[in-house]
């Protein structure tokens, strides 16, 4: 397989699964991370834990930027803390002057063919998109967010609804992995284990910050949401895709960041409007569990 190179944007810092997807990225020989953005909320204390877990990994040459914070729409705590920061006591140099957004535009300028995945809301990569419509005509992307044939929003659409609409009719190749498929990518209770053994090294850091996400989330368990991204990105036979036309609605509601297959609920309406996303409607979980503990974890 050719070297991948790829742009992380990231929400790190709540969920576990952004740093273990940074980590599997960052340890795949098929990929190359040029750059790393943070996204929603407090990004300047995103991008400290980011550069802590480059530092374990030995890879503080990878620029980390900070980007926007709120939403297109105004919503967001600039100073709200993430769990998984509460352990940063020192702080590391900033190794990049710029912001997320003109991080972003500048490595697709130097490297037209980067690969985008977004890991959070994608107030950053819209933003980008408006500057620079042209810039993303060709661009591969590969998100996780959304939830297709269900009737609740996801919380990566939902946190800028008016930004993932932009971002899915872009004219960008949009592949997008929703919790139809993340959601069943449960560790067992002895991956569990492993997962949270390690005591040294990035592996260790990594278990201290699994540990603060099993104390303080609600559903008590890893889930690996984010890492799928890459491990589809370097595999992509363990999800099954299909294109559709597939719009967000932004309409204030229960129903507001909820992601919709237009072919659906409105099958009944002609003409349907041009398929714009692939999104994952299948996965072989306990394959990619494996290769993502592995990725991950694994000598």
């Amino acid at each position: 397989m050719a070297v991948k190179k790829v742009f992380i944007d990231t929400d790190i810092g709540d969920d576990i699964d952004d740093a273990l997807a940074i980590a599997m990225a960052l340890r795949a020989p098929e990929l190359e991370v040029l750059g790393i953005s943070t996204v929603y909320r407090n990004t300047a204390a995103r991008v400290q834990l980011t550069l802590h877990l480059l530092k374990a990994m030995g890879r503080l040459d990878i620029p980390v930027a900070a980007g926007v914070s709120r939403s297109l729409s105004g919503q967001g705590a600039t100073d709200a803390m993430p769990h998984q920061c509460r352990n940063i006591s020192k702080t590391i140099p900033a190794n990049c002057s710029q912001n997320g957004v003109q991080l972003l535009l500048d490595t697709l300028h130097q490297h037209p063919d980067t690969w985008i995945l977004p890991l959070g809301p994608l107030s950053n990569i819209a933003i980008a998109m408006l500057l620079e419509p042209e810039t993303f005509r060709n661009v591969n992307i590969v998100l996780m967010g959304g939830a297709f044939g269900a009737v609740y929003p996801e919380y990566n659409i939902m946190c800028d609804p008016e930004a993932a609409d932009i971002v899915f009719h872009s004219g960008a190749a949009v592949q997008v992995l929703g919790l139809d498929v993340t959601a069943p990518c449960v560790p067992n209770k002895e991956q569990e284990q492993w997962i949270c053994s390690f005591t040294e090294g990035y592996r260790g850091f990594l278990s201290d910050l699994s540990k603060i996400w099993l104390e303080t989330s609600k559903s008590k368990k890893v889930t690996l949401h984010d890492p799928l991204v890459i491990a589809h990105l370097l595999d992509p036979t363990l999800v099954e895709m299909v294109s559709a036309p597939v719009r967000v609605i932004t309409e204030y509601g229960s129903l507001r960041g909820l992601t919709v297959d237009m072919r659906h609920p409105f099958r009944m309406r002609e003409p349907l409007p041009p398929e714009n996303v692939r999104y994952a409607c299948r996965v072989d979980k306990e394959r990619a569990c494996k290769m993502i503990l592995q990725g991950v974890f694994g000598e």
